[in-house]
């Protein structure tokens, strides 16, 4: 009965240990934080060949923990791998995205723990459906080659991991799931003459169904309403890219194909909490300038406000490489890259007041609360 007890207390330990789980970090001043998140996981693509890192914000302890990955997974000497592209949590697993690296390292939570390494060629963006997570690939396309090789998407059973793939455009990107459907945004990023498709996938059945052709090409990030999908673009420049010759841009789609342009929104990054969509771009793109603004689309209107960084607390940012909305609190992280080192994160509230800013890795350009 002694022995049991025992046995009884080690496992509750273990238990609330586990749910503990701390990592070595640097106090930061974050202030009060108000919502259901504890955690921010950051997610720094590095400098290539150098290998991507994962870190945390620890809200609740107001520590900042560098690479918690390496913390974790000592034992892994080459790190997290190269180009963390996107990551995304499905059950109790965060899965982060290695585009360099042709893998996605499925991580434990909260431990971090290293589970396993997917093999998946050039994985870009993933979303997750049920039992799956879906995975959009440039397969064993390469840049400059004059063979046009049809892109992925993966599916991936998230306890057998089990995998299928169906080939859908070029060179997909951002994935969003409406009505039992996927869609797919391709870009043909590798090809003269970029893609405008969007793929439309069954997932009864994980069969391609069609294509929708979008008033934009070299699609890019995708992000799913209660009857909508956005659809972001990187733009085209010309033959020897000197010049702009389409800016960035924001179409919202029905799944019966019918679009509607947003225009004046030069959409790269998007976020999006409840009915707003946020989007960061650069105003001037097509003068050759800059102004960085944040675009705020009422998704269930036609109306969008444009708010510029000049003359503000915005201004402290250089180069917006990431944006994410806490749909709790209404606050906004924005991602300051730096692809040489000392990257920081900026937080402002819903007025668009600076709160705090923690200093980042190298390239910071991927974030999810927790």
């Amino acid at each position: 009965l002694v022995f049991s007890a025992v046995l009884v207390a080690i496992a509750s330990c273990t238990k609330e240990n586990a749910s503990e789980v701390t990592f070595a970090g640097i106090e930061v001043e974050v202030g009060e934080q108000s919502g259901n998140f504890s955690k921010l996981y950051i997610l720094n693509e590095g400098r290539f060949p150098d290998a991507s890192s994962l870190d945390l914000l620890d809200f609740k302890n107001k520590k900042y923990c560098t690479d918690i990955f390496a913390q974790a997974n000592p034992e892994v000497v080459q790190g997290l791998g190269n180009t963390g592209n996107d990551m995304i949590v499905a059950g109790d697993r965060l899965w982060v995205l290695l585009n360099a690296s042709n893998q996605v390292a499925v991580l434990h939570l909260p431990d971090v723990k290293l589970e396993r390494y997917l093999e998946v060629e050039s994985p870009r963006y993933a979303v997750t459906e049920g039992q799956y997570v879906y995975i959009s690939s440039y397969g064993g396309a390469v840049w400059g080659s004059e063979d046009m090789v049809p892109g992925k998407v993966y599916r991936i059973d998230r306890n057998s991991y089990a995998v299928s793939t169906v080939e859908v455009g070029y060179q997909p990107e951002g994935l969003a799931v409406l009505g039992g459907k996927l869609y797919v945004a391709n870009s043909g990023g590798y090809n003269w003459v970029h893609d405008n498709r969007i793929s439309v996938i069954d997932l009864a059945t994980f069969k391609l169904e069609k294509h929708i052709e979008a008033p934009m090409t070299n699609l890019n990030q995708m992000v799913a309403t209660q009857d909508r999908i956005w659809v972001s673009s990187y733009g085209e420049w010309n033959a020897d890219w000197t010049a702009k010759t389409a800016p960035q841009g924001l179409v919202s789609m029905t799944p019966a194909g019918q679009f509607t342009a947003w225009e004046g929104v030069h959409a790269d990054k998007m976020s999006l909490s409840g009915d707003t969509l946020v989007c960061v771009g650069n105003d001037k793109e097509m003068e050759g300038g800059y102004d960085n603004c944040l675009y705020f689309i009422n998704t269930t209107g036609d109306e969008y406000q444009k708010v510029s960084f000049a003359g503000k607390d915005l201004s402290r940012v250089g180069y917006p490489y990431a944006v994410l909305l806490n749909e709790s609190n209404n606050d906004i992280y924005i991602a300051d890259a730096n692809f040489e080192g000392g990257s920081k994160l900026h937080c402002f509230n819903a007025s668009l007041r600076h709160k705090w800013t923690v200093g980042t890795g190298v390239g910071t350009g991927h974030l999810l609360l927790q």
